[in-house]
């Protein structure tokens, strides 16, 4: 580019943020991020600024990649304070943050007695008073909630919650897809889930919603044996992070139905070729598109449309 700047967006689930220790998770992203943008560069010609919070091993392997690459590499605690770049990025992911709250605060649904969720901020009397009256109502959290936030946790009379190593399965994943990975380059075509419980090496899966003690939760299953494949969705999530469904999957609404409960797809970017696009024009694939537009505006999905609607003739 001659002008302006390129900027990626990645997402990390409230939920997960709750549940987990981010590092492994921000490891993995950010080495998703960069393989983006330097595939098709010059690695003499780069500079890579982190700020660090504190690099695992996982990235730390594919920074020095980069290194012996001829990239000049900078991780810095306060790298805001002193890099452009990271400045910007700063800026960028407030902005967006913004945009999401302001969308959340539109929303009906997200409105108790009058009242929205305000700036989100911890010292934002009108978020805290929203916070209390939600759960007055006993409703359970809506998906943007951060659990493990000090003030949800004093208003549910609750301890901090422990964080856990976030379950992800490099072994779930082919050695030829974690060998391209490890290059800095997203190799779709090799990968594939090996199964724990049968051994078979699968391009494609089964997706299923079941109910576990009155709960719904989603997940993907062996084609081969039919056995749950656990922890496939995170490790998939941020190793690869693109769904790409067939029409049958957005008419039948499968996605938007899945993030009202069991979130399996929650983070993932939904890649709507044209001709889904166009298969889909119908009463409820336009309801699902619609369902999937706004999902994307308030940060829960990514979506990108390759290629254009207009023009393709009318089945």
């Amino acid at each position: 580019m001659k002008h302006g700047f390129r900027y990626e967006v990645q997402t990390i689930s409230p939920e997960e943020v709750d549940e987990y220790n981010l590092n492994k998770i921000m490891d993995v992203t950010y080495q998703r991020i960069l393989s983006k943008f330097t595939r098709d560069a010059d690695m003499r010609s780069c500079r890579v600024v982190l700020d660090d919070y504190g690099v695992g091993s996982t990235l730390g392997r594919y920074l020095n990649f980069l290194r012996n690459q001829g990239a000049e590499v900078i991780v810095e605690n306060k790298a805001d304070e002193r890099y452009l770049e990271v400045k910007v990025a700063s800026l960028v992911s407030k902005r967006i943050r913004e945009e999401i709250i302001e969308r959340i605060n539109e929303n009906p649904d997200f409105q108790i007695d009058g009242l929205s969720v305000g700036s989100g901020n911890p010292n934002d009397m009108q978020t805290i008073k929203w916070l209390e009256k939600w759960y007055e109502s006993g409703r359970d959290w809506p998906w943007f909630i951060r659990r493990s936030y000090e003030t949800v946790r004093r208003i549910e009379g609750k301890p901090e919650r422990s964080k856990q190593i976030p379950p992800i399965k490099e072994e779930l994943l082919s050695e030829e897809f974690l060998e391209e990975f490890n290059k800095g380059r997203l190799s779709i075509q090799s990968l594939a889930i090996i199964c724990p419980h049968c051994g078979s090496i699968n391009k494609s899966v089964t997706f299923a919603i079941y109910e576990d003690d009155g709960r719904k939760i989603s997940g993907i299953k062996c084609p081969k044996c039919k056995k749950l494949i656990e922890n496939a969705g995170i490790t998939l999530r941020y190793y690869c992070g693109y769904v790409v469904p067939d029409t049958n999957i957005v008419i039948r609404g499968v996605i938007s139905k899945d993030l009202e409960s069991s979130r399996f797809f929650e983070g993932f970017t939904i890649i709507l070729p044209n001709v889904v696009r166009k298969e889909a024009d119908n009463k409820k694939g336009k309801q699902e598109l619609g369902k999937l537009a706004e999902l994307s505006s308030i940060g829960r999905i990514g979506l990108e449309c390759p290629g254009k609607v207009e023009g393709i003739s009318k089945i």
